[in-house]
């Protein structure tokens, strides 16, 4: 019994001497574990502070933008566009929620005064900016338009495509009628064809499907499908 409780001794001796001759280290990993914590609360405080500001940025550029913007047209309406757009320049190179809400922003400005190069890239960062958000989407919707607008149906289809393959888009029948119409545009009849399908397959209560089986009908009769 004796023998049993001097080896038990022993051992928490060699436990008192390991963490005396190794304090230093042990107290240093401590303090690293302590600081890495702190590092990691300050990020996530100090990054959501910034993301408030911003969105609060956003928000009153908004405000100031649409403050009785019906009454206004012409000179005062382009002062008011161009002058939203110069304080939205300092925003739009953020990520995150920021990033998607003033490039949207910049995105929606530049489309309706028709510089649709403008919009398509600041829609694309728009998406880039926050890929998982719902937004992402009707992005990619928007510049698909801005793509045509400019003649590039290489582009707008490729956008139309990402738009029309995103999970719970509202518009995706919409851009699945368009992959089939500018595909047509194109000739490139077995691709519309696919893109009318899948609309009618998988929303075939949609005005656009109606649209869909009617394009179908016509190329059949034209004898451009099968």
């Amino acid at each position: 019994m004796a023998e049993k409780f001097n080896k038990e001794e022993t051992t928490a001796e060699k436990l008192d001497s390991f963490l005396t001759r190794n304090r230093a280290p042990l107290l240093t990993c401590a303090l690293v574990a302590i600081v890495s914590v702190v590092v990691v609360l300050a990020v996530v405080v100090i990054g959501g502070k910034s993301t408030e500001k911003g969105l609060t940025q956003v928000d009153s550029i908004y405000y100031t933008l649409t403050k009785d913007g019906a009454s206004l047209e012409g000179d005062a309406l382009t002062a008011r566009q161009d002058a939203a757009l110069e304080q939205l320049a300092g925003l739009t190179g953020k990520g995150g929620i920021v990033g998607v809400r003033a490039n949207m922003l910049v995105a929606d400005l530049y489309y309706q005064k028709k510089q649709y190069a403008e919009a398509k890239d600041a829609y694309l960062k728009a998406a880039s900016a926050k890929k998982n958000a719902y937004t992402a989407p009707l992005a990619y919707f928007n510049a698909a338009t801005c793509f045509e607008n400019l003649g590039d149906l290489d582009g707008a289809l490729a956008n139309y495509k990402l738009a029309s393959e995103a999970k719970g888009f509202l518009l995706v029948d919409h851009a699945l009628f368009s992959l089939g119409r500018l595909n047509e545009a194109k000739q490139d009849f077995k691709a519309a064809q696919d893109a009318y399908s899948k609309l009618t397959d998988t929303h075939p209560d949609s005005e656009w499907a109606d649209l869909a089986k009617s394009r179908l009908i016509a190329l059949k009769a034209a004898g451009n499908i099968e």
